[in-house]
């Protein structure tokens, strides 16, 4: 019976080592870093890369952040941005500016919107004059043109 304690002790500590494990720290990558300790700091190397042919990298952590190495070494870093968030009852919009790293002159940042409805969500390059007037469109189909 003194065996019990013993498993009840072990499975205590590894639910316990689980729960504690490291994650990611973005946060913690700066300029001059080596890329070994960026690969340490993320947890794991990137989920897809981008190679410039001045030698540097771009190295991309999900859609939203990205490393920028030239010689083992962090040049610079991105995380995508949150611009606007407009939370309403029935649709919330964001716009953000989407991370992107590579050499200077090589990229432009790139501006991503995202709506929610009940219909469904929308991601994209999204024009609000389009979406005006297509709302008008819609009004005058089910209410009609004629002044109240």
């Amino acid at each position: 019976m003194r065996l019990r304690p013993l498993l009840l002790a072990a499975a205590a500590a590894a639910i316990t080592g689980c729960a504690s494990s490291p994650k990611p720290d973005f946060a913690a990558i700066y300029p001059g870093m080596h890329s070994q300790q960026v690969v340490q700091a993320m947890q794991g190397g990137p989920s897809r890369s981008q190679e410039f042919g001045d030698g540097s990298a771009a190295w991309y952590y999900g859609e939203d952040q990205c490393v920028l190495i030239r010689e083992d070494k962090v040049i610079s870093k991105q995380q995508t941005q949150e611009n606007t968030s407009v939370d309403a009852v029935v649709v919330s919009l964001k716009n953000s500016t989407k991370a992107v790293c590579a050499p200077a002159g090589m990229a432009e940042a790139k501006s991503e919107q995202e709506i929610e409805t009940p219909l469904g969500t929308f991601k994209g390059t999204i024009d609000p004059k389009a979406i005006k007037n297509k709302m008008i469109e819609t009004k005058k189909e089910l209410v009609g043109d004629s002044p109240r």
